[in-house]
């Protein structure tokens, strides 16, 4: 009997993809190799050198960044992972409506389970990874090996398995530990970015030079947009030569071409000391403005910037050179030379500004770079206006040294919030990016090392703020919190406890911050997400270990005790659909259907599913005009044989156009 398709059971293998893309685009690289008995496509690597002009006949070497298990640490990014995620919604807040998400577990295998769901969607992701000060700890990423191989090894993986240790830098690896951890979990930050995306990392001293090359490396030294140093506190009396004050942001693009520029707002002080001009007529009659120079020394020497200016006393100016036209009339112009000043816009432009009252002559005595008709230093000067409401809408070039967010500051944030934690940033600071990135105000905002969840704080503030529509996706080991450490007196007993109370406590503050603000359309929720182990039965995922006295054991492809969420969002997961997607639970002819993202996706678990439910399932219209609703069932459940093939002939002749089609929007596990 012909069979329905069967959704993947783990995440892709990112080698395998690889494989494709390359063999679509240049099918002489593919080749054949045996592997564990059987034949698999792959890569001629020496054509593929041939291809890109890398022939035999040149030096070996090569300027790279390279280390001790940067290769393990490259196959471990293209492993896949059997594993899943599964709700906590008791754990959650406004669990149904929210598109804010919170998981639980090891960041490299969740940035794996999500690359499907969210690849080239998240716009902003910043991360605050461990800064390598010989004590911070890093995460020990070897998933061939047992626990008990783990705990012989380290020393330091606890009961739960997670892969933790202290990096002191005993074993001689200490640079390479390090950047063996966030390596692979960089390349799959890459893949989650648009292509308008930005990425940013704080860093400190100790390893700002080997991210920087590896950031070069994996994003393009041409997307990196720049290397902020910011204050993380003033003053102090630590370190032998230096006590340490700063630290440092990466950022890096996906595409630096489709990265629009960064402008900041314009603070109330810069306003105040630098428009002082109020404006006394006109249709800007009452406006603020700044004035600048129309010549300014230093500026690119551009033909038709050249010319002469009549002032108001019937004298001309001219930006001062070794050269001058023959004829002075306002506007007479000259290809200026190499050692002549110029005024900063073309004549016409000057035109165009002067009839919309933007010029300002002035006497001056010190317009040194001006001379008049006779060569001597011009008696006056001449301005454009700057109005400060038009910077105010576009705002200002940012600087690449931040002054204002100190550390001391988040100690300060989460005092008034009653959460202990130490070594935060403030969220003023990821606030701060998000508006230098997200004009739109709609945008998916990820931090896998969320700690306290300080960019969920910032993402929730903002859009309180500016009545944005951003969303996050915070990823934090459930690292155990020290038994003397004030968290766990009390009462966190791990660190993913603290950021779910900090978001809490957060959003409420935020809501009798602004009580007097209609807050309605912020999220303030989110659903609680932990990393586990394959919903499916190991026999699926390892069919090696099937034998005829355990046949029948695995003829349901669930484990026992796996709920009907976990499949849900396990399904989600393997469909490519977002874990923030709205889901509708509806009741048809006995059965619980769900109904996600409108109709997008239609599953039912029950058992017993026959050809009558099928027909009132494919009266379910999604409300995005001519796409049609994807199915995905148990097969267990389907009735009998009988059932599958009615189920089948009415699909394919009812539904869809062709076999292959029907096989595309429907599944089965």
């Amino acid at each position: 009997m012909e069979k329905l398709r069967k959704l993947h059971l783990q995440t892709e293998d990112l080698t395998n993809e690889n494989v494709e893309k390359l063999g679509a685009l240049f099918p002489e690289l593919l080749t054949e190799v045996e592997k564990d008995g059987k034949l698999i496509k792959t890569i001629d690597v020496e054509k593929l050198k041939e291809v890109v002009g890398d022939y035999a006949d040149k030096d070996s070497e090569v300027y790279e960044l390279t280390w001790a298990g940067k290769q393990n640490a490259r196959r471990i990014a293209t492993e896949p992972t059997n594993n899943t995620l599964r709700p906590v919604i008791s754990d959650s807040e406004d669990f149904e409506n929210t598109e804010n998400l919170y998981i639980e577990g090891d960041n490299l295998e969740v940035l794996k389970i999500l690359r499907k769901s969210y690849s080239s969607k998240i716009k902003c992701i910043y991360i605050d990874p461990p800064y390598n000060t010989r004590k911070d700890f890093v995460y020990k990423d070897n998933f061939t090996r047992s626990k008990q191989d783990e705990d012989i090894d380290s020393g330091a993986v606890d009961e739960d398995g997670n892969r933790m240790k202290i990096n002191n830098g005993t074993d001689g690896k200490y640079h390479s530990n390090w950047l063996n951890m966030i390596y692979p979990r960089l390349q799959l930050a890459h893949k989650l970015l648009k292509k308008d995306g930005v990425i940013f990392i704080s860093i400190g001293e100790d390893e700002i030079a080997n991210l920087t090359n590896l950031c070069n490396e994996i994003f393009g030294e041409s997307n990196r947009v720049g290397i902020i140093s910011r204050m993380m506190k003033s003053g102090g009396n630590k370190g032998q030569y230096f006590s340490p004050n700063i630290d440092y942001i990466l950022v890096y693009a996906k595409n630096i071409f489709d990265l629009k520029y960064f402008r900041e707002p314009i603070s109330e002080e810069t306003a105040n000391k630098s428009y002082t001009n109020i404006e006394t007529e006109g249709i800007r009659k009452g406006e603020k403005y700044s004035i600048k120079g129309l010549c300014q020394p230093g500026l690119d020497i551009r033909p038709n910037q050249r010319y002469w200016l009549q002032c108001p006393d019937g004298t001309f100016i001219i930006p001062k050179g070794v050269s001058f036209p023959s004829k002075i009339s306002e506007g007479e112009k000259i290809i200026p030379k190499d050692d002549d000043n110029v005024w900063k816009w073309i004549y016409e432009r000057y035109e165009k500004e002067k009839a919309n009252n933007n010029i300002i002559f002035k006497p001056s005595s010190t317009a040194t770079a001006l001379v008049d008709e006779k060569g001597n230093v011009a008696k006056w000067n001449v301005f454009n206006k700057i109005w400060l409401n038009d910077r105010l809408e576009v705002g200002r070039v940012p600087v690449n040294f931040i002054s204002k967010w100190e550390n001391r500051l988040s100690s300060s944030e989460l005092k008034k919030l009653n959460i202990p934690f130490d070594f935060a940033k403030p969220s003023e600071l990821i606030k701060y990016f998000l508006i230098l990135v997200d004009k739109s105000e709609d945008a998916i905002v990820l931090d896998f090392f969320s700690g306290s969840a300080t960019t969920a704080h910032a993402v929730m503030q903002l859009n309180a703020e500016d009545n944005g529509n951003r969303k996050f996706i915070m990823v934090q080991l459930d690292e155990k919190t020290d038994e003397d450490s004030e968290a766990y007196k009390a009462g966190y007993k791990n660190i993913c406890e603290i950021g779910k109370e900090r978001i809490r406590r957060a959003a409420k503050k935020i809501k009798e911050d602004n009580k007097d603000k209609d807050l309605s359309n912020v999220d303030f929720g989110f659903k609680v997400f932990k990393l586990g182990n394959s919903i499916y039965k190991d026999t699926l995922l390892h069919p090696g270990k099937i034998t005829q006295e355990n046949l029948e054991d695995f003829a349901e492809s669930i484990k026992t005790g796996t709920s009907e969420e976990d499949v849900l969002y396990s399904v989600l997961l393997g469909m490519g659909i977002p874990l923030s997607a709205k889901v509708e639970i509806k009741t048809i002819q006995n059965k619980k259907v769900f109904v996600v993202a409108d109709g997008l996706l239609i599953t039912c678990f029950d058992k017993n599913i026959d050809l009558n439910l099928i027909k009132e399932l494919a009266k379910i219209e999604t409300t995005v005009k001519g796409l049609k609703p994807k199915f995905v069932f148990k097969e267990s459940s389907i009735k009998n044989d009988s059932e599958m093939m009615g189920i089948m002939d009415y699909l394919r002749s009812q539904i869809f156009k062709t076999t292959a089609e029907m096989k595309d929007y429907v599944r089965v596990i």
